[in-house]
């Protein structure tokens, strides 16, 4: 937990460098694509703080908006929504940065327009920072009241990773990146009705792919109609992730390849036509709530505090790490989870590679399963007080580590499903 706390540190050193700069903000006055006093001729001016004026009913663009410059970027709103309904291309962003810099928004929206399913793909992502392979130290994402709405890509993506799109799951996935580790802030952040354009589109994905860590901050935030992972973060390489996510929602997530949301019910075999890509062993390949996969060295730490996990078509929450080396860990402290209607477990941690699991349950009201898996040397220790499990609670020690569990106050609706586990 010591990670946690120095990640979230980061806060008060991180908003340095915006509130330091010295320059003048530019005023936006225009909400037209470009020209005089437009977001465009902004972000193109080298301005590095941008201030929407409130006379600025909106904005709508036909191009990207792109931000190219390596210093950090702030830009400030006053409730506007940039539209990307009209995009002339499609498959492009609304907001990108190219470079790598922070960027931290806020009182903004983004509208991508929608119309997306698997039997109309396509669709860009709402905001997208790309990750140089020469970028070092601290990517940052800072997002304060800001909704991202009906884009058929990612609603929110950093990238560290050379394969871009096709970069693939954090457990092996593929692709290379830079050294930099990267941290996003949500505050108030909305993502609604992304992610319908194509398979393994999430509301916020960020991947990376060398030796930094992950660290996500999230609180008072909506994850919600997202056609994949409501929240994924993979970790492909050295590096832990590190997250602090609180008071959030995470509702009907991991659709896309569903057929439970057409017009028209879709015949399993008929969808996996439709798009192959959600072909997994020759079932719909349907998503998570909040959705963590670690690999290589490194480990999963942190807190998720009063969450609400309702009706998502895969797991509510599904932390994976295949940790290597003996001083990894998966440590984790879960509180104040409301779970309800989602297709597979409430809750799943498992660890396959040379980790300890060390996990933290409290104040639990669960309709599902809970399942926490150690499967290698690790140790595996489970704490569960104050809680109730509509079903069944499964741990399992699967290898040559010692399985311990403490359960205090708590019901268990169905059994308790142990493998290698001693109560204490």
């Amino acid at each position: 937990m010591n990670k946690l706390i120095s990640a979230l540190s980061f806060t008060v050193f991180l908003a340095l460098p915006f509130a330091a700069q010295a320059q003048p903000p530019y005023q936006v006055t225009s909400g037209a694509n470009d020209g005089p006093g437009t977001l465009r001729e902004a972000l193109a001016s080298g301005a590095t703080r941008i201030i929407i004026k409130p006379n600025v009913a909106g904005i709508v663009v036909a191009e990207s908006l792109v931000y190219t410059g390596t210093a950090p970027l702030t830009v400030t709103g006053s409730g506007q929504t940039i539209d990307g309904s009209g995009l002339t291309d499609k498959s492009t962003p609304i907001f990108a940065v190219t470079a790598g810099a922070d960027l931290s928004l806020s009182n903004l929206s983004f509208d991508g327009g929608g119309g997306y399913s698997i039997e109309n793909q396509g669709g860009g992502k709402g905001i997208f920072v790309d990750v140089p392979l020469d970028r070092e130290g601290m990517v940052t994402l800072d997002l304060h009241r800001v909704s991202v709405f009906n884009t058929g890509n990612h609603g929110i993506h950093v990238s560290d990773c050379t394969e871009g799109d096709d970069c693939g799951g954090g457990q092996g996935g593929g692709g290379d990146g830079s050294t930099a580790s990267i941290y996003v802030s949500l505050v108030d952040v909305l993502i609604d009705g992304v992610g319908f354009g194509k398979q393994d589109a999430d509301g916020l994905r960020v991947d990376d792919r060398n030796d930094g860590d992950i660290y996500l901050s999230a609180t008072n935030s909506r994850f919600v109609n997202v056609g994949a992972d409501g929240i994924e973060l993979d970790e492909g390489n050295a590096g832990s992730v590190i997250v602090n996510v609180r008071n959030s929602v995470f509702n009907m997530n991991g659709a896309y390849c569903s057929d439970e949301l057409a017009d028209v019910p879709i015949a399993d075999e008929v969808l996996l036509i439709l798009d192959p890509k959600c072909d997994d062993d020759g079932e719909p390949d349907v998503d998570d709530a909040f959705d963590i996969d670690e690999a290589g060295p490194g480990g999963i730490s942190g807190i998720v505090r009063n969450l609400t996990l309702i009706d998502n078509f895969d797991e509510g929450l599904d932390f994976d790490s295949e940790g290597e080396g003996p001083d990894n860990l998966v440590d984790l402290t879960i509180v104040d989870i409301t779970a309800s209607g989602n297709a597979d477990e409430a809750i799943k941690v498992s660890e396959e590679g040379g980790a300890s699991v060390i996990v933290s349950l409290r104040a639990l009201d669960i309709e599902g399963d809970v399942e926490v898996e150690e499967e290698d040397e690790g140790d595996l220790r489970v704490f569960l007080r104050g809680s109730v499990i509509g079903d069944d609670l499964k741990l399992s020690e699967d290898g040559t580590g010692e399985g311990t569990a403490k359960i205090r106050g708590s019901t268990i609706g169905d059994e308790l499903d142990f493998n290698n586990i001693d109560s204490i």
